[in-house]
């Protein structure tokens, strides 16, 4: 990705350098930005064929949001630092509707970018809505449009055969064409499915649904995105996929209620109901891991574990420990079946950690206790962040750093 936005950059040299420092620096930052908002528009699309490369789809969007970054950045050097075409012909008549153009697309692109990067105000508990931050996410593609013409028919150093030009218009192509799939991909890609089963737990709603037609295609780890026809769930949000029984097409989540959405589905959603689901994605993937593991929940971060601890049993020479923190043992989500399961596999072990009784889970009772030694063994942790940089820390503070450390970087926005 970098180094596509470099090739703009080199590209600006021949077409530009002769204007003068300033007026280069300026077309430079305004190639560079386009490619990297380009590229936004191709990672948008959700390729999961890319995700092998980048590690996951949560990569992608981390990768995906720094390029926004960036490209907010140089387009304001380009807003800054104004160009002088002094003497130029124009490249044509549509020179001045180009420069109206251009300054619509910068001014919606900082408060789109505003709202994408602010996730809450400044010393208040305001945050900006999900769905107003996704409704107004849709139109960067329609500011891309009004910049890919700004670049086309305002004057410039360079006529439209430049490879620059030709450069910036394949990109302008790829940003296009990006935008069109991500407004005609929830068509597509989204598969129904009919709930079958909700459990209301202290900690967490279970949601089971079956297929109506051809179901997605998922592996244990995965995650999918959700949505419903009932009322105040329309929003599609990524879960992690709890359960996955492609012999009868089945799929479940565990769903904490923390926000208005997951409130509102435990409250309203019902047997019967139809979900609409997008995935699987993701490569939180235990069974790519090594033959001695360690695997640490906090809270719902149990999920995507308990769609992989079945595959234990298909590999017997692999040896796993499963750590699930809670604040309280009336918190914990399908304890019983991790204990069966724990009793009848050989190879699978499991603690289940309640810090109001025993305190917060550190490294020393993570050692203490685990049946494999953390030492050397893959790390896979999904919870919260802060526990995770911890526990890590004091692992290899302690002498008994873990060969790797498998997270998902679970944010979105």
């Amino acid at each position: 990705m970098a180094a596509a936005v470099l090739v703009a950059f080199f590209l600006s040299v021949p077409a530009a350098s002769h204007t003068g420092l300033a007026t280069w620096a300026s077309i430079a930052a305004a190639s560079m930005s386009f490619v990297a908002m380009a590229l936004n528009q191709f990672l948008a699309t959700r390729p999961r064929y890319l995700e092998g490369l980048f590690g996951g789809l949560d990569r992608i969007y981390h990768t995906h949001r720094q390029l926004g970054i960036a490209a907010l950045v140089l387009f304001l050097i380009h807003y800054i630092v104004t160009p002088n075409f002094k003497g130029l012909v124009l490249t044509s008549g549509l020179n001045e509707m180009a420069g109206t153009a251009g300054e619509i697309g910068f001014y919606g692109l900082v408060v789109l970018a505003g709202i994408s990067l602010v996730k809450r105000l400044p010393k208040t508990r305001i945050e900006v809505p999900y769905n107003l931050w996704r409704q107004s996410h849709r139109f960067i593609g329609f500011f891309f449009i009004l910049i890919a013409v700004h670049l086309n028919f305002i004057k410039r150093p360079f006529d439209g055969t430049a490879l620059l030009a030709v450069y910036l218009n394949i990109f302008a192509a790829i940003g296009v064409i990006s935008f069109i799939v991500t407004q005609i991909r929830p068509f597509i890609a989204r598969k129904r499915y009919q709930v079958s089963d909700i459990i209301a737990l202290p900690s967490a709603t279970l949601v089971t649904a079956r297929a109506v037609g051809r179901p997605i295609a998922a592996r244990p780890g995965h995650f999918a995105f959700l949505k419903s026809d009932r009322s105040g769930l329309g929003e599609p949000h990524p879960f992690t996929i709890a359960r996955h029984d492609p012999a009868t097409s089945s799929i479940s989540f565990a769903i904490k209620p923390l926000g208005d959405f997951t409130r509102r589905l435990r409250d309203t959603l019902q047997v019967g109901d139809i979900l609409h689901l997008e995935g699987g994605y993701g490569r939180f993937e235990v069974h790519k891991g090594s033959q001695s593991q360690v695997w640490l929940a906090g809270g719902i971060g149990i999920t995507p574990f308990l769609a992989q601890v079945e595959t234990l049993r298909a590999t017997p020479d692999k040896k796993v420990h499963l750590f699930h923190s809670v604040r309280s043992e009336v918190e914990a989500v399908q304890r019983d079946y991790l204990e069966g399961l724990s009793a009848s596999l050989p190879n699978f072990t499991f603690t289940l950690h309640a810090s109001k009784t025993n305190g917060r889970l550190g490294a020393a009772q993570l050692i203490e206790k685990s049946q494999v030694p953390p030492k050397g063994a893959d790390f896979w942790f999904c919870g919260p962040e802060a526990m995770r940089l911890a526990i890590v820390k004091d692992l290899k503070l302690s002498g008994n750093a873990p060969g790797k450390v498998k997270f998902e970087k679970f944010e979105f926005r």
